[in-house]
This record gives C-alpha cells, sequence and structure tokens, in this order.
C-alpha cells in the first residue's frame, strides 16, 4: 500500500529572494547546486529541502489566490537544538542574519512536559520555534526521532 513516507520540501513565499538567501545562508545552510536562479533551494537534512520562490510565483504556480500574507499563516517552522545553549546559540544565529525576535526562549509548559524554546520571524514574517524539549528523542544531526504507535 502507498503512504506518504515524509515532507520532502518546504516551500515558503518570499518577496526579496536575494536577501531571504542571505538569511538562511547566515543560519548555516548551503544553496543546492542545483538550484534554478529563480527558485533557490537548501539541503537542511538527508530528507527535508527548504525552497524558496518568489511570493507571487509561486501562488501563482499553485493556481491560488495571491494576496497580501497575513501576519500568521497557521503554522511555524521549527529547528530543535539539542541543549538550552543550542536553542540560545540558533536564536542568536537567527537574530545577527536578521530575523526579528518574536519571542526570546524561555522554559515552558507543554501540557505537563516542560520545554525551552523561543520564536523568530525570519525576513518574511514566517515563524520559526527553535525548541530545546528533554523528553524528545534527537538523532546526531537534531532531526526529531518521535516514537511510533508501536513504541508508546
Amino acid at each position: 500500500m502507498t503512504r506518504a513516507k515524509s515532507i520532502s520540501i518546504i516551500t515558503l513565499g518570499v518577496a526579496d529572494l536575494e536577501r531571504s538567501i542571505k538569511f538562511y545562508e547566515k543560519l548555516g545552510w548551503e544553496c543546492s547546486p542545483e538550484s534554478d536562479p529563480a527558485i533557490c533551494t537548501y539541503m537542511l537534512a538527508d530528507n527535508i529541502v527548504l525552497g524558496l520562490v518568489p511570493y507571487e510565483f509561486l501562488g501563482n504556480d499553485a493556481q491560488l489566490k495571491v494576496g497580501k500574507k497575513p501576519e500568521y499563516c497557521g503554522f511555524t517552522l521549527a529547528i530543535n537544538g539539542a541543549t538550552e545553549e543550542e536553542v540560545n546559540e540558533l536564536f542568536a544565529m537567527a537574530e545577527e542574519a536578521g530575523g526579528t525576535v518574536w519571542q526570546k526562549p524561555q522554559w515552558k509548559d507543554w501540557g505537563g512536559m516542560d520545554g525551552y524554546l523561543g520564536y523568530f520571524l525570519d525576513p518574511d514574517g514566517y515563524p520559526w520555534e527553535v525548541a530545546y524539549a528533554p523528553f524528545l528523542r534527537l538523532a546526531e544531526d537534531n532531526r526529531l526521532l518521535p516514537k511510533t504507535k508501536a513504541e508508546v
């Protein structure tokens, strides 16, 4: 039986492609050599790519009505850190790269499980959570390794 095995690409519509490229490069991600000059993709891990595409082009390509992007689009993106210190370092990198501090990292209760997290906005206002959740398993490259139903 066929099933969706993973998310392979997350594509963000951006106002200024060059500005966004510089921002994400300062976070340490490299532009893929296979990138189209009008579309820049970043390899994040073995199975995930972040695509950056001009905002109107992306909407038109998907045949969606293109209008002003709302402040909150109904989702956040996340970067996991392996420690509280790593979260602080990643958050500082995002701020130095031109991200907007939305919520400084702090300890929060996630329904009985504590996590350390903060939010920044990228140059186009997309919200990114940077989090350390001691109760979660992370791979060596900080990919989230959630438990399966069989492991619970």
